[in-house]
């Protein structure tokens, strides 16, 4: 039994335990003790799908549910974040000693290298996130003990750690995070918060494990994943905070003083990555800072982390792919190593497929969504791939058919759409030949 489930598709187990959770979500939020007024299923799947894809889009406001339907929504958001495989496994590591096909199947899930270690990591990524979570949700109760009763006030702060490190980008504030930009304290736990969430488990773990090496004088090393992960995270965040604050300087952030400003800059600049939480009205914003969210919120947050996107070491190797084509080089190589052929076609394959779906859904709602401008349509179909949670109005006026198309899509975006691919074909035998190579006129 264990042999038979090591070899099946993980990319299967993924979709199907999604799908059975936001079907689950849905049916706990439709419970009378769970909601304020009645809504419909495809709102109630629609609310479900958003939070456990952490997306964040809301086609009816979080105010319709009770304290109990809230709960909810925060415990999905949870197992959104983390993932559902992990928080099965590692509920499994509590109790039993995984054996050799349930290793490899895990090493399969995680996208591990070496699955000799996955218990030691899972345990690694709950305690990291409790950990984070609560330091997040403590500094976030320090702004609003003074604003709400202390068990409010309590509650709102653990939702609003949860969120931001799970990348959700829901918010219980009556006007969302607008109403804390001039809250240093708030804007700099929450930007901690989401920038922690998007590196990705793997990378803190190195980074800790580095530090120690440095302490203890041992030799400290940071694996090829790693690096690739800081260094492209840094020159998105960088480059987004930049233009962010070159457009929006003399628009949306004009009347901030300049400490405030940038420190705004800095917030929106990180929750366009994949969270989706803003300081400033979305409508307002600058044509060229909604472009900017846009790829950024497409090429997203690290591999194993709670944001989505095509991920930035896949944006790497697509770059490197192209550098190498125009070099004339024979193989692709980043930092010193040789990437493997297989993942140069997976990353051009996971950003081809990404844009072919964000290209088929939005022609798809410019038929069925009337009366909005095509940067409405695409922004949203954007926001829904990467799980990132922003729109221009346009959720809440979605049609059913609508609705079905931008679930579909976050969940897409949340599993990843190769993964999505390869969980719906079937298993075809490799043959055991090669044809003949031919060349074709490319240029």
């Amino acid at each position: 039994m264990i042999r038979r489930i090591a070899h099946f598709s993980p990319g299967r187990i993924v979709l199907l335990s999604l799908t059975c959770t936001i079907a689950l979500g849905a049916f706990l939020l439709s419970l009378p003790i769970a909601r304020k007024v009645p809504l419909s299923l495809i709102d109630l799947v629609f609310t479900s799908a958003s939070v456990t894809c952490v997306t964040g889009l809301l086609t009816v406001p979080l105010e319709s549910f009770t304290s109990f339907g809230q709960f909810i929504i925060l415990c999905l958001m949870q197992i959104g974040g983390l993932g559902l495989i992990t928080l099965t496994l590692f509920l499994m590591s509590l109790f039993i000693e995984f054996g050799l096909g349930t290793q490899v199947l895990a090493g399969k899930l995680l996208e591990f290298e070496s699955w000799k270690n996955i218990k030691h990591v899972l345990i690694f990524i709950i305690k990291l996130t409790l950990v984070i979570e609560l330091i997040g949700a403590l500094l976030i109760f320090c702004s609003l003990y003074d604003q709400y009763p202390i068990s409010k006030a309590i509650f709102l702060s653990l939702f609003h750690s949860i969120s931001s490190f799970c990348d959700a980008g829901l918010s219980l504030f009556p006007a969302g995070m607008i109403s804390y930009q001039n809250n240093a304290l708030m804007l700099l736990t929450t930007t901690f918060l989401m920038l922690l969430g998007g590196i990705g488990f793997i990378t803190i773990h190195e980074l800790i494990e580095y530090a120690y090496a440095r302490k203890s004088g041992n030799r400290p090393h940071l694996s090829l994943h790693s690096k690739i992960v800081l260094s492209m995270t840094f020159f998105l965040v960088a480059g987004s905070i930049i233009v962010f604050w070159l457009l929006e300087r003399h628009n949306t952030l004009q009347h901030m003083p300049w400490p405030f400003a940038i420190l705004n800059s800095i917030f929106n600049a990180i929750s366009s990555r994949s969270t989706g939480f803003i300081t400033v009205d979305p409508i307002d914003l600058h044509i060229g800072t909604i472009l900017m969210i846009m790829i950024i919120a497409f090429i997203g947050s690290s591999p194993g982390s709670t944001g989505s996107g095509v991920r930035t070491t896949t944006f790497a190797l697509y770059l490197a792919t192209i550098k190498t084509a125009i070099s004339g080089a024979s193989s692709v190589q980043i930092k010193g190593r040789r990437i493997a052929k297989d993942q140069m076609y997976k990353a051009l394959a996971i950003i081809s497929l990404s844009q072919a779906w964000i290209i088929m859904i939005t022609f798809c709602l410019l038929i069925t969504e009337k009366g909005w401008e095509f940067l409405d349509i695409v922004f949203e179909t954007v926001s829904a791939f990467a799980t990132l949670g922003l729109d221009t109005g346009i959720t809440a006026h979605l049609s059913e058919i609508g609705k079905m198309f931008i679930i579909a899509t976050m969940i897409v975006g949340r599993i990843g759409s190769l993964t999505v691919m390869l969980a719906l074909r079937k298993k075809i035998d490799t043959p055991e030949f090669q044809y003949p190579e031919e060349r074709v006129m490319l240029t």
